[in-house]
């Protein structure tokens, strides 16, 4: 967040050096237009004739949400990783690369194989040659050393360092590799200059949704394969019965599982008209500061008073974990634990409930 030009300018300064840590290439200007934009601004322009003048300039916002929202899908992963506090510091440049521009290098190839028509099969004499070029470039089938193609995250082409000759020497040899080349530069497919090569993807919304697509499901965990036994009736119907006794136990519901409320969501397990009025008293007891900052509150039906908080990614602070804690105390009757969740950060507060100093007084 910012509230000064200068601000402004350091949160610009920033991002430009956040994406280009992961090899893209996204110029100053369209990072301050970003930063701009996820200050409530229209542009950097307006930005800088209005900066200070904003209602409400003062006020928590999520920035690193907005932020997001106002950069191009590519930019998405390495500004969240930012924010996961593990994350910082331990990543080398390449893990970066292989982490945020490998699944689109791997991804434009696939597309360009399906979609160019020089590189489909039946396309003609040196067909195979030409699709080893560009496939070579793309997954760098030579392994040469020091092998990170910068992505421009609009276009999704990608760029470089050194003529297709010498990234993959080999290959150079075939006595048809010039001609294969002049092909597909003369496609748009390559361009070329000086020591500098592109490998760029035609003007087509349907071929880059293709690639934005595949590439976003890159490393997404896969769930295994789980093998399933058949549950004795008995036993099936035992659990059933059990947790028809918790839900009803635990107390009078309503017709929903979740609710917004002030911009917070709140959320029961078993849907208890009694967690839902505790939690809206919660989100009334916070200041602005610490409401603008939470995502979501859970209450755990089953455990019974055990509250699972969210803090929006981006909007932690310092000592916010006990404010939250402060405003349980100060509207709920007590609690049996309450988890405050930051990306992969966690801070537990263990059970507290009224009575609980005179009976540590008297053990």
């Amino acid at each position: 967040m910012y509230s000064t030009l200068d601000g402004a300018k350091k949160c610009a300064k920033q991002l430009k050096r956040l994406l280009q840590a992961s090899a893209m290439i996204f110029p100053l200007s369209e990072c301050q237009n970003a930063v701009a934009l996820a200050g409530g601004y229209r542009s950097w322009h307006d930005l800088n004739a209005r900066i200070g003048q904003r209602q409400g300039a003062a006020t928590p916002y999520d920035y690193w949400g907005n932020l997001i929202k106002a950069l191009p899908q590519p930019c998405h992963r390495p500004v969240s990783a930012f924010l996961d506090q593990k994350a910082k510091g331990s990543l080398t440049p390449s893990d970066l690369w292989v982490r945020d521009v490998l699944p689109y290098a791997v991804s434009l190839e696939i597309v360009l194989r399906a979609n160019a028509s020089l590189l489909r099969p039946g396309s003609g004499p040196g067909q195979r040659l030409r699709l080893a070029i560009v496939s070579g470039m793309l997954l760098n089938v030579e392994g040469g050393s020091g092998f990170t193609p910068k992505l421009d995250p609009k276009r999704l082409g990608l760029t470089f360092e050194g003529t297709p000759a010498s990234i993959l020497p080999k290959l150079a040899h075939d006595p048809k590799f010039d001609v294969a080349l002049r092909a597909l530069v003369d496609a748009d497919i390559l361009m070329v200059e000086k020591d500098m090569t592109m490998i760029q993807i035609a003007e087509s919304s349907e071929l880059r949704a293709e690639i934005l697509s595949r590439a976003s499901q890159w490393g997404q965990p896969q769930t295994p394969p789980v093998d399933y036994e058949q549950m004795d009736d008995d036993l099936a119907a035992a659990l059933a019965h059990q947790e028809g006794i918790e839900w009803r136990d635990a107390g009078p519901k309503v017709p929903y599982d979740e609710l917004e409320y002030r911009g917070i969501l709140l959320q029961s397990r078993y849907s208890v008209a009694r967690e839902f009025q505790t939690t809206k008293a919660v989100v009334d007891a916070m200041t602005d500061d610490v409401r603008l900052r939470v995502s979501t509150i859970w209450c755990d039906s089953k455990a019974s008073a055990v509250y699972s908080v969210t803090v929006t990614l981006g909007m932690d602070r310092r000592g916010l974990a006990d404010d939250i804690c402060d405003c349980f105390r100060a509207a709920a009757s007590g609690f049996n634990g309450i988890s405050v969740e930051h990306g992969d950060d966690q801070q537990f507060f263990d059970p507290e409930w009224p009575g609980d100093e005179q009976l540590e007084l008297l053990a």
